[in-house]
């Protein structure tokens, strides 16, 4: 084979070989979370807050300063949801919802915190607001999920910005 036939086929098939390889850096891009609103009968309000255990772990430096940054401590856990409770905050028609910790669950890939509220009768929208972690990581970007038992919308957060969602 000649010389030049062999500089193009390794200038092809080197790079085809590359692209197919698996790329281990690809499997975090960065920091983000994923909560989950539901609007229930009578205005039951759940919520359900998921974050990657290897994003939560290391901001609980900040978090909880006082505590050891690890999720088997429980005073890492309970400011952890205290925090999660003052990130996170949803109004119906204006007026703040009151929501409180049902649970959370510490798993090795994911921790989950679980918050309820109920809404005022005849309420006709929510506002959501969310900046968990944007204080730690500034590239945070928050997905929020709402289902109102109509319609589902999901809303992202990359700000301190607050976001409607119409109830009927």
């Amino acid at each position: 084979m000649k010389p030049a036939l062999l500089r193009l086929a390794a200038a092809l098939v080197v790079p085809a070989t590359l692209a197919a390889l698996p790329v281990p850096v690809a499997a975090h891009r960065g920091h983000d979370a994923m909560s989950f609103v539901r609007v229930g009968e009578g205005g039951a309000l759940s919520v359900s807050h998921r974050f990657e255990t290897h994003d939560i772990e290391p901001a609980l430096a900040e978090i909880a300063p006082e505590a050891q940054p690890s999720l088997d401590d429980p005073e890492a856990v309970a400011a952890l949801k205290a925090y999660v409770q003052r990130r996170f905050a949803v109004t119906a028609d204006g007026r703040g919802v009151e929501l409180h910790i049902t649970g959370a669950e510490i798993g090795a890939s994911e921790v989950r915190i679980e918050l309820a509220g109920t809404l005022p009768k005849g309420a006709k929208s929510l506002g959501i607001g969310c900046t968990i972690l944007r204080d730690v990581y500034p590239g945070q970007v928050d997905q929020v999920v709402v289902d109102t038992g109509k319609a589902v919308r999901t809303l992202r957060f990359a700000g301190s910005e607050v976001q409607g969602v119409l109830l009927r």
